[in-house]
């Protein structure tokens, strides 16, 4: 049996102009199972929407569009928010604005699982616990996707995934955050989260708690801005692409099954990775593109490999992949202002380091733990360093046996380079 009260409410307000504009408003409550709810407001001015579903597989889409806004209002081009309560939940919000110097689209979709995801007999809706969409074309775009589920654990057997979400922002002065907050949730082992955004502001957020996540930012153009942070364990993985001007991103990943990879192209980048408390299967690749690059990576060790590439004046890198197991460190930096930093602690480390150009400096360290002892699992590792011209400087130190290290230095006035091995059976190869 299905419950439905809905409560439609239009305002049509005059804003004071010879040939008057008018504001869309649109309320619509539901209460039940399977319904469905889609406002258009397209082709008008000023368009606010506001839709609460509370049920199981309801869906919810908002469409709105302003060709021509009046800056005589005082509200944004478009408002819209969908509240929903209950699984396989759905929502839609696409907003575009063509006055790009008006005010701003905004959107916010608010989602909570309050039981079991079950995929239906009929596979509609997609099984996911929670799904929200929002896509914003021009002016000063703001997106916000909230998706909580239930802090219980699933019973056995429960069927269905986590939940996903997307947001697509072009435009002007874009902002996102998606926030999902599930750990425990019974939909498990989906999470999902792409942002896609373009042109001017940038900026996003995204925080999932939990479950196999994923995201995925692509950003471009202007101001951009990326903060990823997932945690409540297991899989994620993170991906950001940023292209040009002011870069930044932070991946901030507690552990468990962790991959995060970001690129960097053109101007300001400057790049955080840390994935610790025993960094499972770990892995993270930075890379970097022209001036001012910057770049941390901190792996707290077990399956760890950390890539750094950075090219084009700035550089700069530090790499820890602390405790044991199998790490591997890879820092290839590129013309201007070098200097490197690389430490590894224990089990079958291997380091290379590459600069070129310019103001280089080089220091990798194998064998010391985090409050500068000997780690007394290292041994066998492999520093390879390659300068070639300018102000070279490198420094390796070694603990343990079995240790290598060679170092290459062009011919140049002023190399300098210094070796430290403490152990049997070690061997230093140096080429000035």
């Amino acid at each position: 049996m299905k419950k439905i009260l809905i409560l439609t409410v239009s305002t049509l307000a005059m804003a004071g102009l010879a040939s008057a504009q008018l504001v869309q408003e649109s309320n619509v409550n539901q209460a039940g199972t399977g319904n469905a709810a889609n406002v258009d407001q397209s082709g008008g001015n000023e368009g606010i929407s506001d839709i609460d579903q509370d049920g199981d597989a309801n869906l919810a889409e908002v469409t709105q569009s302003d060709g021509s806004s009046s800056t005589s209002f005082f509200v944004p081009a478009n408002i819209a928010n969908i509240s929903q309560l209950g699984d396989n939940a759905r929502a839609r919000i696409t907003q575009e604005s063509d006055n790009w110097a008006g005010p701003s689209n905004t959107a916010t979709i608010d989602q909570q699982s309050s039981g079991v995801a079950q995929v239906p007999p009929d596979g509609i809706p997609s099984g996911y616990s929670l799904n929200g969409r929002i896509i914003q074309y021009g002016s000063g775009n703001d997106s916000v996707i909230t998706q909580s589920g239930n802090p219980n654990q699933p019973p056995a057997g429960a069927l269905g995934s986590g939940y996903t979400a997307f947001n697509q922002q072009t435009g002007a002065n874009n902002s996102s955050t998606i926030l999902q907050d599930g750990f425990g949730d019974d939909a498990s082992p989906y999470s999902d989260a792409n942002v896609t955004q373009s042109g001017t502001g940038n900026g996003s957020d995204v925080r999932q708690r939990g479950s196999e996540a994923l995201v995925d930012v692509v950003q471009n153009g202007d101001g951009n801005y990326s903060d990823v942070n997932q945690s409540a364990n297991p899989e994620m993985t993170a991906s950001v692409t940023q292209i040009g001007s002011d870069n930044e991103s932070y991946v901030d990943q507690i552990a468990r099954t962790v991959t995060a990879i970001v690129e960097q192209t053109g101007s300001g980048a400057v790049s955080e990775i840390e994935q610790i408390a025993q960094s499972r299967m770990s892995i993270a690749t930075v890379m970097q593109g022209g001036v001012d690059q910057d770049s941390f990576v901190q792996q707290s060790a077990v399956s760890s490999e950390a890539i750094v590439d950075q090219s084009g004046q700035g550089n700069v890198s530090d790499l820890y992949q602390s405790d044991g197991m199998d790490s591997y460190a890879s820092v290839f930096q590129s013309g201007a202002g070098g200097s490197s930093f690389v430490h590894q602690a224990g089990d079958s480390q291997e380091a290379s380091l590459t600069q070129s150009g310019a103001g280089n400096s080089s220091e990798i360290r194998q064998g010391i733990d985090e409050l500068g002892g000997l780690d007394i699992g290292s041994a066998g590792n492999l520093a390879t360093v390659v300068q070639t011209s300018s102000d070279n400087m490198s420094f390796v130190t070694q603990l343990g046996s079995g240790n290598t290290a060679m170092v290459t230095q062009a011919v140049a006035d002023g190399n300098i380079s210094t070796v430290n091995q403490l152990g049997s059976g070690n061997m230093a190869v140096v080429n000035q």
